[in-house]
């Protein structure tokens, strides 16, 4: 399904596909789990509080939790809808490097996509960058391809996995890309 929206050419070799690090989409489901139980633990909290005998309030809870019970569904509504956006981003972004070029999509946000290219030839530097314990033994990073045009056009993705080896792989895909280019030149002269 990927590979028809982005109309590879003729003879041309998907070297890899990257999706974001695993670790990434684990904390942000864990951050919106957490967000989502608050309100049923501080009812719980609160209920058992009111219901101790050294409480100077006398408020019965049990009068709201109709009310409790809406709005705590509808929060927990706006959490799945948020795990769901987060999980489709999560899919959709992804960087395509192929034996001519490196492909970016981007998702950001339900209908709205950003898919650049750039040819290997264009390739001018490639950057990485691992911040934290955790992202160095979890081995992921932020990954940064720069062209050489005049733009000044850049490609960076956080939350890589294996940002060294896939540096390595788009440096090697372009020097074998302009290895090659060299070979046809040389032959057609």
């Amino acid at each position: 399904m990927l590979f028809e929206k982005i109309k590879l050419e003729a003879d041309e070799k998907v070297l890899k596909v990257v999706h974001k690090h695993w670790f990434e989409i684990c904390m942000r489901t864990f951050s919106i789990f957490i967000t989502a139980i608050i309100p049923l633990v501080a009812w719980v909290v609160l209920s058992a509080l009111l219901l101790s005998e050294q409480s100077p309030l006398e408020i019965n809870l049990s009068s709201y939790l109709g009310y409790f019970s809406f709005f705590y569904s509808a929060w927990l509504l706006f959490n799945w809808m948020t795990l769901a956006h987060m999980v489709t981003d999560y899919h959709l972004d992804v960087w395509v490097v192929t034996d001519r070029r490196i492909i970016s999509i981007d998702q950001q946000g339900l209908f709205r996509r950003h898919v650049g290219s750039f040819r290997l030839e264009k390739l001018q530097d490639v950057n990485i960058e691992i911040n934290g314990i955790v992202a160095t033994f979890l081995s992921y990073g932020t990954v940064e391809a720069q062209t050489a045009s005049g733009s000044e056009e850049e490609f960076r993705s956080d939350h890589l996995p294996h940002p060294r080896e896939l540096k390595a792989l788009i440096l090697q895909a372009a020097d074998e890309r302009m290895n090659r280019q060299s070979n046809n030149q040389h032959q057609s002269a």
